[in-house]
């Protein structure tokens, strides 16, 4: 069957044509023809694999797309995820397979989908990547060239689905880029984006890469407490009450840690803690923590993230948030020159807590004053560093550990930072992990008396701590 018959079948509606009759028709043996038919009851259907159905599916919703702006817009929806959307084009495709009479050989689909949801995938949808980002433990999907890697529990593993070709990662990337309305191409060889629920896109092809690189980061942020970790072994009883009650009583707090080691889901945690009758303002590049969705009972929370394109970064997008009456402000992940601001925050009497990416706790106060430094102004570092151990009262260190064979994420340290009355920066572990034992130990360290003036303004009970022996 050639390519001219293909186009044109698929362009007409099959109610007014016999698909066996006009087949027979080219020119061409009927024995070859026949193999390329499959009846079902009383029609005819055509047999295509996945790739040609998808050029006659796609070719038919572009031109469907060209005069109806509704659908046009459904498209890009889809691209990126929205679910409403994508069932809309999945019905499209089916109707359109049904229309025309289409059977997609079962050896070419995408396995496990069937055929709407493989041509789906292939035209309107993220490809071969379609379902595999949404997998409830994939924590990253990453393609380097043809090939696909699956990020789970911090691990890499090869993927049995690869691309045909270089080519067709750059077709994908292509409509990704189109239906989040910025481009990818030899002048901007590297994109940032969002798919609808959130996942980090990011994309780059040559010549800032060998190859095109796809990358869709998952922020697997569970509505987790923190009695729910003490169950997944990333803390312990003891550091559960700790923590709640230092939420409780206003200690300012940052998790620290690098990729993949739980930050974003460790702080929801920690903000499940805070009272109902306490206002939260959030703060983040994309809505990624989403306490106002998320958080149960009828709460005071505002959610805002910067908006770059208007000039508000993070560093401006947090300015307004202080005349806002905050009780809480809550960080998604602090990068840069915001920081200046969150200390700023911190030190007019606002709590804050939020993440940080950070490769070692040791170097947590360095990589503050480097990020603080970001805003171009001039700051004496001993000065500096005094105001960062007054702004965070305590950091949670966050590590991935190999126990038995397997990644779990681990609260490796809890730590007091304060600076006293002549600005000298003390940094007080109040328990850590021993690598060896594979165990928590307290430190015996006690808690500081500015830390401890700060929360018995808030009500904190002497001997809650007391009892706990970090006073």
């Amino acid at each position: 069957m050639s390519i001219t018959l293909k186009n044109r079948l698929a362009m007409k509606p099959r109610n007014q044509i016999n698909v066996k009759e006009e087949m027979l028709s080219e020119e061409s043996s009927d024995v070859k023809i026949e193999h390329k038919l499959k009846k079902h009851g009383k029609h005819f259907f055509q047999v295509l694999a996945l790739p040609e159905a998808v050029n006659l599916i796609y070719e038919h919703i572009t031109e469907l797309s060209k005069s109806n702006e509704e659908l046009r817009q459904f498209v890009l929806d889809a691209g990126l995820g929205n679910p409403i959307a994508q069932e809309k084009m999945k019905a499209i495709v089916h109707n359109l397979l049904l229309e025309h009479r289409i059977v997609v050989e079962e050896a070419t689909l995408i396995e496990p989908m069937n055929a709407t949801e493989s041509i789906f995938a292939q035209t309107c949808g993220a490809g071969l990547l379609e379902d595999l980002y949404r997998l409830k433990d994939v924590e990253e999907v990453q393609v380097v060239g043809t090939e696909i890697f699956i990020i789970r529990n911090g691990e890499s593993s090869l993927h049995p689905r690869k691309f045909a070709s270089v080519q067709d990662v750059r077709l994908l990337q292509d409509r990704l880029a189109l239906c989040g309305k910025k481009p990818i191409n030899e002048k901007n060889p590297v994109l940032q984006s969002y798919m609808y629920n959130r996942s980090r896109l990011v994309m780059a092809r040559e010549n800032y890469s060998d190859v095109p690189l796809i990358c869709i980061r998952n922020f697997i942020v569970r509505d987790v407490t923190l009695s729910s970790l003490v169950q997944l072994g990333t803390i312990n009883p003891w550091m559960e009450e700790l923590l709640g009650f230092f939420v409780q009583f206003h200690a300012s707090m940052i998790v620290g840690g690098s990729t993949n080691t739980g930050k974003t889901t460790f702080l929801f945690a920690l903000a499940q803690q805070i009272p109902a009758r306490e206002r939260i303002i959030t703060l983040e590049k994309e809505y990624e923590i989403s306490l106002r969705e998320r958080l149960k009972g009828q709460r005071n929370i505002v959610s805002l993230r910067e908006v770059v394109e208007n000039e508000l970064p993070m560093e401006e997008a947090f300015k307004p948030i202080l005349v806002m009456s905050p009780k809480w402000v809550v960080i998604g992940e602090a990068k840069g020159a915001e920081v200046s601001q969150m200390i700023q925050g911190s030190l007019r009497g606002h709590d804050i807590m939020g993440t940080m990416h950070t490769k070692y706790r040791e170097s947590f106060m360095s990589d503050v004053v480097d990020m603080v430094k970001q805003d171009g102004r001039n700051h004496d570092d001993g000065n500096l560093k005094s105001r960062i151990a007054r702004a965070f009262n305590i950091i949670i260190f966050l590590r991935l550990v190999l126990i038995n064979g397997v990644n779990r994420r681990i609260v490796t340290e809890i730590t007091e930072l304060y600076a006293d009355s002549e600005d000298r920066v003390y940094v007080n572990p109040l328990i850590v992990w021993n690598y060896e034992t594979k165990d928590w130990e307290a430190t015996g360290n006690k808690l500081s008396k500015y830390i401890m003036e700060h929360m018995i303004t808030f009500n904190a009970d002497i001997q809650v701590f007391q009892r706990l022996g970090v006073y």
